[in-house]
């Protein structure tokens, strides 16, 4: 660590004594070109840019400072400016997939994940097996709900994840999502390994920690989790989980709500705020929000399972078996619809069948299935 941080200041020093040679030879290409180099190595990407913006007046279409160009951009996180670039010199240059991997990262950190995708599969086809763009890839594809593509793509690049902690977190974060949740643990190991503070490893860490009750250990990995990541929609979420499981309803909805800001199209975390809202006692809320949640996904069980749920409690017996009966056909497993169902039998004259029905359900999940929700039905079905 000590010898990395003295290169670094060496490299530093250097580039100052550059600096002031190119000043005073400023038409000097090699010295302009050792500057650039050591600007972008220290991370000083408003000096490399201007050195570049003086070559490129000169030499146009000098590739090399094209993409030193771009990568300046990355590094002021000038993603737009850097697309352009990187888009130009692959109109030139389409074979160079180093240039789609930049620019798959500068439609990742945009938000723009379906273009980040067709730039990174370009260069997986390719042949490119990098770490640095399987992570981008497979969480693109996470991000784009293509949860068995990601898992397909994790599963075949099992070797190059293994000594790299970014990829395992992503692996990690793929597998907890698609409820595989041996291989989820088995990649958090991997990522908490090589880095104790991979926001992704703690994330499963927390998730996997939270759905076996460890609520101590997972609140204390939500947190470490927002300490260096605040703006981490999925810690929200996990506290604001917590605080419902412990009947901080309160609490719990302020902690999700934010958590929405953070992930606003995230289906299942709007299922919990439902949740909350029922055991608050707030049925017009929780309909307002299950309806928010079939909006974003009409295939989603457990956001027709949740209005049948609301149909119950309020007595329209009709409307309840019509969204049972939608909910089980798009998955026979579906947790809401079974509470609704519960609640019909407890309302017909048989509380003990509701209850058994509700135990039952419970007991056929493996560790994992169903994830936070399966504990917070649990919690709507049981006495307060």
């Amino acid at each position: 660590m000590k010898y990395g941080m003295q290169a670094r200041m060496d490299t530093a020093q250097k580039l100052n004594q550059l600096k002031a040679l190119a000043h005073a030879d400023p038409g000097n290409p090699h010295l302009a070109r050792e500057c650039i180099d050591l600007a972008l190595q220290t991370g000083d990407y408003a000096f490399a840019l201007d050195k570049l913006d003086a070559v490129l007046t000169v030499a146009p279409t000098d590739l090399r400072s094209r993409f030193d160009r771009a990568t300046a951009l990355i590094g002021q996180r000038q993603y737009a400016a850097a697309v352009e670039a990187l888009r130009g010199i692959l109109r030139d240059n389409p074979a160079l997939t180093a240039v789609r991997i930049n620019l798959g990262l500068c439609y990742y950190c945009l938000a723009e994940y379906g273009e980040a995708r067709a730039a990174l599969d370009a260069a997986y086809q390719a042949g490119d097996r990098s770490a640095d763009l399987l992570r981008l890839l497979v969480s693109s594809y996470h991000h784009l709900g293509l949860i068995s593509e990601a898992v397909a793509l994790a599963d075949a690049n099992s070797q190059i994840a293994a000594p790299n902690a970014a990829l395992a977190g992503v692996y990690a974060l793929a597998y907890l999502d698609a409820n595989l949740p041996s291989k989820a643990a088995r990649w958090m190991g991997k990522a908490l390994a090589g880095n104790p503070d991979s926001v992704d490893g703690l994330t499963v860490q927390a998730t996997l920690n939270a759905a076996r009750m460890l609520t101590a250990h997972a609140k204390e990995q939500f947190e470490r989790v927002l300490q260096l990541s605040p703006n981490n929609g999925r810690a929200w979420i996990g506290l604001g989980t917590l605080a419902l499981l412990s009947r901080d309803l309160p609490r719990a909805k302020e902690l999700l709500t934010r958590g929405l800001e953070l992930m606003p199209t995230h289906v299942g975390s709007w299922h919990v705020l439902a949740w909350t809202q029922i055991l608050a006692g707030d049925l017009p809320a929780a309909e307002h929000t299950f309806r928010h949640a079939l909006e974003l996904d009409r295939n989603f069980a457990e956001s027709h399972g949740g209005l049948a749920s609301i149909a119950a409690l309020k007595g329209d017996r009709e409307l309840a078996e019509r969204g049972i009966d939608v909910a089980l056909r798009l998955d026979p497993a579906c947790l809401s619809a079974q509470f609704a169902r519960s609640v019909l039998l407890t309302r017909a004259g048989n509380p003990q069948a509701g209850r058994q029905l509700i135990s039952q359900t419970l007991t056929r999940l493996s560790p994992g299935d169903g994830s936070l929700l399966s504990r917070v039905i649990e919690q709507a079905a049981s006495p307060q």
